[in-house]
C-alpha cells in the first residue's frame, strides 16, 4: 500500500470519528454501489442468454423454419425486457438505502431475493442450453420456449418481490405502510 494510500484511509477514519453519522452515510454510500454492481452483473448474465437465441433464430431462419421462430424471439423479448428492469432499477431504494441503521433481518431478507435472483438466472442459463438441443424438432421447440418464457417471467415476479421489499411495501399491505420498521 503505499503511503498516498494509507494517509487517505487515515483521512476517512479520522473524518469518520469527527463527523456524527458519517459511517451511515458512507454504509449507505457502499450499499447503494454493491447493489448497483450486483444488478449489473445480473442484467449482463441476462444479456449474454439472448446471445444463443438469437443464433438459434437465424439458424431456425437460414434452413426455412420460419414458423418455428416466433416462440424463441418472444422469449429473448422478455429476457430483454427483464435485462432492462434490473440493469436500470431505479435509485427510489429510498426505504432501505437512506436509513442509517438498517437491521441485520432486513439485510438478510434483501441477500435472499438477491440469491434467488441469482439462482433464477442460473436456471435460466440451464434452460437456454436445455432450448438449444430441444430445437430439432418444431415441439421440442415449441415446449422449451414456452418453459423458458415461464422461467423469465418466474425470474420477473422475484424482480418485483425484491423491488416492493426494498421500497418498504409489504405484499398485501397499503401503500405507504412500511416493511421494515426503524
Amino acid at each position: 500500500m503505499s503511503s498516498n494510500a494509507g494517509d487517505q484511509r487515515n483521512w476517512i477514519e479520522r473524518l469518520t470519528e469527527k463527523i456524527p453519522g458519517y459511517t451511515g452515510y458512507v454504509d449507505r454510500e457502499r450499499r447503494r454501489d454493491i447493489d448497483k454492481l450486483h444488478r449489473e452483473r445480473l442484467a449482463d448474465r441476462l444479456r449474454a442468454l439472448k446471445s444463443p437465441l438469437t443464433d438459434l433464430m437465424r439458424e431456425l431462419t437460414s434452413t426455412g423454419r420460419l414458423m418455428e421462430v416466433g416462440p424463441v424471439d418472444s422469449a429473448i423479448k422478455k429476457l430483454d425486457r427483464l435485462e432492462n428492469r434490473v440493469r436500470f432499477a431505479s435509485y427510489g431504494y429510498s426505504g432501505f438505502f437512506d436509513v442509517i441503521k438498517i437491521e441485520q433481518t432486513q439485510l438478510d431478507s434483501i441477500y435472499r431475493f438477491d440469491l434467488s435472483l441469482v439462482e433464477q438466472v442460473d436456471k435460466l442459463e440451464a434452460k437456454v442450453s436445455d432450448l438449444k438441443t430441444k430445437a430439432g424438432t418444431a415441439e421440442g421447440l415449441k415446449t422449451a420456449s414456452a418453459e423458458l418464457a415461464e422461467m423469465v417471467d418466474e425470474a420477473d415476479r422475484a424482480f418485483d418481490e425484491r423491488y416492493k421489499a426494498i421500497n418498504n411495501f409489504g405484499e398485501g399491505e397499503p401503500p405507504g405502510r412500511p416493511l421494515f420498521q426503524e
